[in-house]
């Protein structure tokens, strides 16, 4: 059974003359079929805006772009570099390399000579590893957790203190950070903790709005708290909360039992999952 889902969308940034229209239908839009994608330019669509402000649109829409930079034509390179900063995946083509500027040489190309033939299996290749970019960003969503400098990814056992007493609360502090270091699109996301129903409330302490929004799921076992907070982070840069967790006065946390919970992390790429356990252990004896 075919799949339904919709299919990655690749525009096309091309000189709109009759010059490259075999080059397109019969070799950049047929390999992105193969490839699983399905591609357009801008001369194909029925818009209201401006031809500028739809490429700008589609642009930014697009799992790919595929840029065509034979002839250095000027409106091809600000669309790139637009895309470019968007962090987009970028495929370039050229019939002559002399025509790929300096400052890109060093981006994947495909230099085809005017051979559609010889465009064709190389784009299909090129296509599907940029569509699987950002399902391998939306995996790892380009944001790194942390507990007490460790990272949740590779340290998810957490340990609270129990000072010889069922603990009613419990508190970590989770660091975070955009951990991509060249894309210039600033990453915005949400927090939430799905939880079994021992939990029956998150809270984010220091801040003005620290109440987490309740979901139970639909299996009854699990509930989502999200937070109604929006981060944002730049390349490179960290952010924190201080999350305060509340046991139902029926199950608190006891010494030895251990607690699974799932920090959700949610950017427009996807969702990213970080599971880790709380356990109740008693006070190091000094």
């Amino acid at each position: 059974m075919e799949s339904t889902s919709p299919k990655p969308f690749v525009f096309v940034v091309m000189p709109l003359s009759s010059d490259f229209d075999d080059v397109y239908k019969l070799g950049i839009k047929p390999a992105c079929e193969e490839a699983g994608a399905y591609a357009e330019r801008v001369d194909e669509q029925i818009f209201e805006e401006s031809i500028l402000q739809r490429i700008y649109n589609q642009i930014s829409k697009a799992d790919v772009i595929v840029s065509d930079m034979t002839g250095r034509n000027p409106n091809v390179f600000y669309e790139t570099g637009y895309a470019h900063a968007l962090g987009k995946p970028v495929v370039l083509l050229t019939r002559t390399a002399d025509d790929i500027p300096f400052d890109l040489k060093h981006y994947p190309h495909i230099i085809y000579g005017g051979r559609i033939a010889e465009l064709i299996p190389e784009l299909v290749k090129r296509v599907g590893f940029a569509i699987a970019r950002p399902r391998e960003a939306a995996e790892k969503g380009g944001i790194e957790v942390y507990v007490d400098g460790k990272s949740l990814k590779t340290n998810p056992a957490l340990e609270c203190v129990l000072k010889g007493k069922p603990a009613f609360g419990f508190s970590f502090e989770f660091d975070f950070h955009n951990s991509v270091h060249r894309r210039i699109k600033k990453v915005t996301f949400q927090i939430g903790i799905l939880a079994s129903d021992r939990i029956g409330s998150v809270v984010e302490r220091y801040i003005e709005r620290p109440y987490f929004a309740s979901y139970p799921q639909p299996d009854g076992k699990i509930t989502l708290h999200l937070s109604a907070r929006e981060y944002c982070l730049r390349p490179d840069s960290w952010d924190c909360a201080s999350l305060l967790f509340g046991c139902r006065k029926e199950s608190p946390l006891v010494q030895g039992e251990k607690l699974d919970i799932v920090l959700r992390i949610f950017t427009e790429d996807g969702t990213v999952d970080f599971p880790f356990t709380v356990t109740g252990v008693e006070p190091v004896k000094s």
